[in-house]
């Protein structure tokens, strides 16, 4: 096997390492919005499945999955235009926070010997603290895959780091992984480590007494049967990998434990489940429980106490007790119907026999403190000195001191600030040397108690936050706000990584600013459930009045009107319109959609430009279900116009202020075996749209931006990063450097000062500046020489004018006259030219009054200038 090697300062080649990485689904613990930003209740499991479906929609193909080859070549493509360009004039993406805000951590492990904490993310990747978490090292940001499902040191040389990418759990927010990695120097450098295929790992076990015996629990893929689930071991340190115990394509491996006082026993907890778009199965009868007595070679499925084969058995997690490997202890999960999609808390067994034999333990309070969507949980720990104290996770975390007899809830994450406790347990540490010494991960981070679980400190500093959408403050552009997973919408005031404060609770999504008065921010929860504060955030009130949310998207998008702040459009499944800031909401369109049909028929994307009156608002409505309506009399009337708009999800349709005839519509989902464009342009307000995706990777894009600068430059925000187009989408560039490999869900330009920033989902926002990006271009691009083409004077003219330009070089060059719709209406000249100046002449006496575009090429080089030509 050969082992890839990747350093954590390399940031662009990329492309020996190898990755199997794919799309998977999106889903967090999710708190709801009551009547003030710390005041949370947990909804229903079964709405837990939303943002997991909502992120399968987007980017799964027509047969029912997302397939992981594609994304292979959009990583590919990337990796192909940095090598053959460099990024624009060497911009450098700089992080803009939230670090004090924190994301979901599913694994970690503590290096005692040099006091060292190894912190994993579901989308954020390894992270490295050196001085008890007060700063942090992000060691995997240029991997393909930021998604880990398990970390382990191994016992014996804590510089050895295991990483198992792709979290495991039923319903994730991230992406699925890429196997195996290994360090060998702390997480400065990483070995792919096999097991390519597996796409979510639940657990890895080093074992102490052998450090070549490694386990992994495979998960598999969380939309596709596959038979790469079950035990994998490996006996020389993850060189090679042989896979022990494996049941059927629907059985995933979820947990693992070894007895560390023997190499031969091992446990392992196999979990059936599948789901999809319409069906969620979260138990099976093959569910259920295995020992090995030979050192993982074979399996037995135990019984003797434990619950028989039956389909309502959900997940299983597993635990030995470090200081007397008699003590084993199972918590079962259980649907309430048979291959139910809940797992409730079902029962909690204890075994003082290596696995023979089991004994129920006594329910306690655990029925009652449990939540019903116990699939997102994993975590059951062993005290290291006392067997008989029991860590498990739900929201909370809980502890018995008599061996699963009793329990006490020891963070109680409701009772106060989010920065004390935050919910839902996924990770937890407990120090041999001073078992009072803990550290916990949960979805807001990393937290330290000292006393025994009585009080914890939250570690800082940690830029994992899962943003959906962002905004800029127009007025001042250090404010930005964003709504996350799992920790709502916020924003910081002054620019600072660490002073993001919360503006709205529940998960975040889209909000504004308006941007007449930096106090007045609208932010919303899932589902449309939108609120106003004008006190800058410290306080605010729900504005639904009018409102039909019976049917609305996870991410329901408005927008602001780019004249009057105080008018509003709001999508649900038609189109809503407020003229005093939310006050009253009206609908302004019939059903825009092609009619509810299971989780689709919502609108996803709204944009608005100025015409002459309010009355004559151009609007433009794109839906999951892919349907594009435009209205050009501020919603009195509605025309289909989809037209030649592929059957995608439509994730983003912005319009151009200056001319709103002009519109681009954002496509997500990966193609099959057809070339499917991610980005389309209209002319003539949707009567037909031109592709404009060029060569850019196919790869769902999430955002896109205008930048009005400049004429023809676009950026995109996709799931393999920022691109930008300088020629209206006729070729694309990656932009700047510096951006981890994380999705960009949301682009925002503040155009005043040229700071465009990408709110990732998972490594929180970054920012780059493209004031210059023009002319930083061309010195890139041409070794220090410029290509330019000036601007026509004058402009709009009639019907001739001259069009100047210098080439850098000698060489073909080709000079053509596309019309607003993208259409080429007139060739000016190909030939070969040598460097230095030149001119052309256009005459346009054959054309009729509008908007063109001139586009030359040079060699590689491309330019394009807006000419107007007014008879």
């Amino acid at each position: 096997m050969v082992h890839h090697v990747y350093t954590a300062s390399q940031k662009t080649d990329m492309k020996s390492f190898k990755y199997w990485f794919v799309l998977a689904v999106l889903l967090g613990p999710l708190v709801l919005f009551v009547s003030s930003h710390h005041e949370v209740a947990y909804e229903r499991g079964e709405d837990k499945y939303r943002p997991s479906d909502w992120f399968w929609q987007q980017r799964a193909n027509t047969r029912g999955d997302v397939p992981l080859a594609k994304y292979l070549k959009a990583v590919s493509q990337k990796q192909q235009m940095l090598a053959l360009r460099k990024p624009a004039g060497n911009l450098i993406w700089q992080q803009e926070g939230p670090t004090n805000i924190g994301g979901r951590i599913t694994a970690l492990d503590v290096d005692i010997q040099h006091s060292v904490i190894f912190a994993a993310a579901a989308a954020g990747g390894v992270m490295r603290s050196s001085d008890n978490g007060a700063t942090w090292a992000l060691l995997t940001d240029y991997i393909p895959s930021l998604s880990v499902g398990a970390l382990k040191l191994s016992p014996d040389n804590p510089r050895i780091v295991y990483c198992g990418t792709g979290e495991a759990n039923i319903s994730i927010d991230s992406y699925a992984g890429s196997g195996m990695l290994k360090s060998t120097d702390a997480g400065d450098t990483w070995n792919n480590a096999g097991l390519d295929s597996v796409q979510h790992i639940g657990k890895i076990e080093v074992h102490p007494m052998s450090t070549n015996q490694i386990f992994v629990a495979a998960s598999g893929g969380l939309y596709s049967k596959s038979i790469h689930r079950g035990i994998y071991r490996s006996t020389d340190a993850g060189k090679t990998w042989y896979k022990t115990l494996y049941l059927n394509d629907s059985t995933s491996a979820i947990d693992v434990a070894v007895d560390p006082n023997d190499t031969a026993i091992v446990y392992a907890a196999m979990w059936e489940r599948l789901r999809g778009p319409s069906f969620r199965k979260s138990a099976g009868i093959n569910t259920g429980m295995y020992r090995s007595t030979d050192g993982g070679w074979n399996w037995s499925l135990l019984g003797k106490g434990l619950p028989a084969p039956d389909a309502k058995m959900g997940r299983i997690s597993i635990a030995v007790a470090p200081s007397n490997s008699n003590y084993v202890y199972a918590l079962y999960h259980a649907a309430e119907t048979a291959n139910g999609t809940t797992n409730i808390f079902y029962n909690f067994y204890r075994s003082t026999d290596k696995g023979v034999s089991w004994a129920q333990m006594p329910a306690g309070m655990l029925p009652g403190s449990f939540s019903n969507f116990g699939w997102y949980f994993g975590l059951i720990q062993v005290d290291p000195v006392d067997p008989q104290k029991v860590y498990v996770g739900d929201i909370d975390l809980f502890r018995s001191t008599d061996g699963g007899g009793t329990w006490t809830n020891i963070t109680n994450s409701y009772s106060g600030s989010f920065d004390m406790q935050h919910p839902d347990q996924h990770a937890l540490w407990i120090d041999p040397r001073n078992t009072n010494h803990m550290v916990n991960g949960n979805d807001g981070g990393v937290f330290e108690s000292n006393d025994g679980g009585q009080t914890w400190t939250k570690k800082y500093n940690l830029p994992i936050t899962q943003f959906y959408a962002s905004t800029i403050d127009n007025l001042d552009p250090r404010r930005l706000y964003g709504g996350s997973q799992d920790n709502g919408t916020y924003g910081t005031k002054t620019g600072a990584l660490s002073d993001w404060t919360e503006v709205n609770g529940g998960d975040g999504f889209h909000c504004l600013v308006d941007y007449t008065n930096s106090d007045i921010i609208y932010a919303e929860s899932q589902n449309g459930n939108i609120v106003k504060t004008i006190d800058g955030g410290m306080s605010s009130f729900s504005i639904t009045n009018g409102l039909d949310l019976s049917r609305t998207n996870w991410s329901t998008p408005f927008e602001m009107d780019p004249v009057n702040p105080q008018t509003l459009y709001l999508g649900s499944w038609k189109l809503f319109q407020t003229d005093n800031g939310g006050t009253q909401w009206r609908a302004v369109s019939p059903d825009l959609t092609r009619g509810a049909n299971g989780r689709l028929g919502t609108i996803t994307a709204i944009a608005v430009a100025p015409a002459a009156t309010l009355a004559q608002r151009f609007l433009y409505v794109a839906t999951d279900d892919a349907k594009l309506s435009v209205s050009t009399d501020g919603g009195l009337s509605w025309n289909d116009r989809t037209g030649n708009l592929p059957r995608r999800y439509m994730t983003d349709v912005v319009a151009d202020l200056r001319t709103p005839e002009v519109a681009y519509v954002s496509l997500s989902g990966y193609n099959l075996d057809e070339i499917t464009p991610r980005i389309y342009r209209t002319g003539d307000a949707g009567l037909t749209w031109t592709d404009m995706s060029g060569n850019l990777p196919d790869a769902p894009v999430n955002s896109l931006v205008i930048d009005y600068n400049y004429d023809a430059v676009l950026y995109a925000g996709t799931d393999v990063g920022v691109f930008y187009s300088s020629n209206n989408g006729v070729s694309w560039n990656v932009l700047g450097s510096g951006l981890p490999n994380s999705p960009v869900f949301d682009l925002n330009l503040h155009q005043a000062t040229g700071k465009l920033v990408a709110a990732t989902h998972g490594r929180s926002m970054f920012s780059v500046n493209v004031a210059n990006l023009i002319s930083r271009v061309d010195q890139t691009s041409t070794n220090d020489k410029s290509f330019i083409v000036e601007q026509n004077y004058p402009n709009p003219f009639n019907p001739v004018t001259i069009l100047r330009y210098r080439l850098p070089f000698g060489g073909d060059v080709v000079a053509k006259i596309y019309d607003v719709t993208g259409k080429e209406v007139m060739t000016l000249l190909h030939e070969v030219q040598p460097a230095g100046q030149h001119q052309v002449a256009l005459n346009a006496a054959s054309l009729s009054s509008g908007i063109y575009y001139a586009q030359f090429t040079a060699g590689s080089l491309s330019k394009t200038i807006k000419v107007v030509l007014l008879k």
